[in-house]
């Protein structure tokens, strides 16, 4: 039976999470009644992770629906995941050189993306080395990750909101 057949279900409920995610940080936006200019460096870091890893959730949980459309899963696997590591080594070293010595932001958030950097390179890895199922499960490992990632953005932001009302 086709790998994606057991896949699908969950891409699609990863790219659900990820749209939704994304729109209650809108609406946690437009409660505060405040304007993007009026965000400090965090706030403005937060509401980026929460948006674009959101975004990239979505879209990685789309490409290997579209993938086996065009190839046999082996390959559709295999392109999906060196398409999704190089995208996150790329989107994980803009973050590195983006928070590069500053000291408004939490060690967590400072060394996520430097995590990132070592999944992508597994991810990229996994192409060349591992089999069919390896890759499609530490496929959706990391897309589960980066919607962990636009949860914690998510929680950091409606608990910066909280904290900025409270002042």
């Amino acid at each position: 039976m086709d790998s994606i057949v057991y896949s699908t279900d969950t891409l699609a409920v990863i790219a659900s999470v990820a749209i939704a995610i994304a729109g209650f940080s809108g609406v946690v936006v437009a409660l505060t009644g405040r304007t993007t200019d009026t965000y400090g460096e965090v706030e403005k870091l937060n509401f980026r992770i929460l948006l674009q890893v959101s975004a990239f959730a979505l879209l990685f949980a789309l490409v290997p629906l579209i993938l086996h459309r065009a190839f046999e899963a082996p390959q559709a696997w295999r392109i999906a995941m060196a398409l999704y590591g190089m995208a996150h080594l790329l989107d994980a070293g803009f973050f590195v050189v983006g928070t590069w010595g500053s000291t408004t932001l939490s060690r967590l958030q400072r060394t996520a993306p430097r995590a990132g950097i070592t999944i992508a390179a597994i991810q990229l890895l996994l192409v060349v080395i591992a089999d069919t199922t390896v890759i499609e499960v530490a496929y959706l490992v990391v897309l589960i990750w980066h919607l962990a990632i636009a949860g914690m953005g998510f929680a950091n932001l409606v608990y910066a909101f909280q904290n900025v009302d409270r002042e």
